[in-house]
């Protein structure tokens, strides 16, 4: 039986700091409603709000690399960390429209430089054999996120305030990243983008493979966490009290089999996981378009169990295809496309469908697409397991 390794600690703050950053991302939904009220916005100057943040975030994935090269991953990290809470905090100060687009924008940049510097500390902090699991422990940030943010939202709209909420996160943000200030982790640089190693990755069929399988497996969880309410609502005629609870509910049970994933990642090998594991939330997925009643509700709960089985195998196999040095910057290439597939383009399909009435349909196309990344994920078997 192999001992704790002595980086858990380490990891389980990069994991609430991944926490963090991600609910500050996501809150903003289940807030939506009040803050559209409150300021007298229209639909889509509401959602703007979302195209600010994801604009941001995509720009700082971009370009993370050249700040993890300069200062080093730790010293990213704690950038990160401040910074979205000075966002945080000027969005729970703000009344007025074109502020928070700034604060948003800003708050995505922040948040975005996060993640490639934090991969790469957790794989210093690890042995090989134990990734799969210490990134399936990091993967249970942004499950808790989903299960939380709708929770935390109605409990401070009943009580007080979404500026309330906003400035609390601020304060927590800002707390985790003093606690970090004084661990002993992230102190070595990055390697920042270059035309040579850019075109050296962008070169290799298997950076896009891992490109598109990445943005199916945020289509997995992220895109159809994103239009599953509405469909639910649409086409199933559910009130928006029920549907968003019982989305919510259905990410509890995430938390156990995010973990599930990384030791089956570790036990049969990244390549392996990710595709059965698309394969089989592709067939849930396809179900979610074609079932109704107390069966909807079943594959409702299945499907987000297996979808974030996918992730820890992913970070897995992306480490695999870098040395230590690159980590920060195949991540910070492969994360931004996929999460502008995954994330922006899959779910804009779903709701072209669904203004032509076919909502449902929508989601037996996308099942199908997820499906194949079955047979994607077994051609760079051999690049991703050794």
């Amino acid at each position: 039986m192999k001992r704790i390794p002595e980086g858990a600690g380490k990891l389980l703050l990069l994991a609430f700091i991944f926490y963090l950053n991600f609910l500050s991302r996501i809150i903003i939904s289940p807030l939506l409603p009040e803050v559209k009220e409150e300021l007298a916005l229209s639909a889509s100057q509401a959602s703007g709000m979302f195209l600010a943040l994801s604009l941001g975030y995509f720009s700082a994935l971009l370009g993370s690399g050249f700040l993890s090269a300069r200062l080093g991953h730790k010293k990213s990290i704690l950038m990160s960390v401040f910074l979205a809470s000075a966002c945080l905090l000027t969005i729970a100060i703000s009344n007025s429209l074109y502020v928070l687009y700034a604060g948003f924008l800003s708050l995505g940049l922040a948040t975005g430089l996060y993640l490639p510097s934090g991969i790469a500390t957790i794989t210093s902090l690890f042995e090989k054999a134990f990734w799969g699991r210490a990134f399936s422990v990091h993967e249970l940030a942004p499950n808790l996120a989903f299960i939380t943010a709708p929770a935390v939202a109605s409990f401070f709209l009943g009580r007080s305030s979404w500026h309330l909420l906003m400035a609390i996160l601020a304060g927590m943000t800002l707390f985790t990243g003093v606690v970090f200030f004084r661990i002993d982790a992230g102190n070595f640089k990055g390697t920042a983008p270059n035309l040579a190693s850019c075109s050296y990755y962008l070169k290799k069929s298997e950076f896009w493979l891992m490109a598109i399988l990445f943005g199916l497996g945020i289509t997995s969880t992220l895109g159809i966490y994103n239009m599953l309410p509405l469909y639910l609502v649409t086409a199933h005629s559910m009130s928006n009290a029920d549907a968003n609870m019982l989305v919510s509910l259905s990410r509890i049970a995430t938390l156990a089999t995010a973990l599930t994933g990384g030791v089956l990642s570790d036990k049969y090998g990244p390549a392996k996981v990710m595709g059965w594991m698309l394969f089989v939330t592709g067939l849930l997925t396809a179900a979610l378009g074609m079932l109704h009643g107390v069966m909807l509700d079943i594959c409702v709960f299945l499907q987000p169990l297996l979808a974030v089985c996918f992730f820890p195998a992913a970070f897995a196999a992306i480490s695999e295809m870098s040395s230590p040095g690159e980590r920060n910057l195949l991540i910070s290439m492969v994360v931004p496309f996929a999460f502008l597939g995954g994330g922006g383009i899959m779910p804009w399909i779903i709701g072209i469908f669904a203004d032509h009435g076919l909502f449902a349909q929508a989601f037996v196309v996308t099942g199908l697409v997820l499906a194949s990344g079955l047979f994607l994920a077994r051609t760079i078997h051999g690049t991703t397991e050794t």
